[in-house]
């Protein structure tokens, strides 16, 4: 399965994590970092796209970890971190 559409997840992750370890917030923190009712339906694409890259046997995780200013060892590290951040948003959705 190919993923097209995937402009909100890519920014999200650069926009969210990239500089996260500079202002000092864990990846928890980052995830969901300007999560408002204003800003719902952007952070519910960036979930969508999410889920979808993780099904996706596309999974470019070197370019995960590059716009999220990441380093992983292998792909396997790159799910488990992407995955967490999209359960964490999930939740923060949920509650929101």
């Amino acid at each position: 399965m190919s993923v097209s559409n995937t402009d909100a997840l890519y920014g999200y992750l650069a926009g969210q994590f990239a500089d996260a370890d500079l202002a000092g917030q864990t990846n928890d923190q980052a995830a969901v970092d300007g999560l408002t009712p204003d800003t719902r339906a952007a952070y519910e694409d960036v979930l969508k796209q999410g889920r979808a890259i993780l099904a996706s046997s596309s999974f470019d995780w070197l370019k995960i970890a590059d716009y999220a200013n990441r380093r992983f060892g292998n792909e396997s590290q790159t799910r488990r971190w992407l995955t967490r951040m999209m359960d964490v948003l999930e939740e923060a959705l949920k509650r929101s």
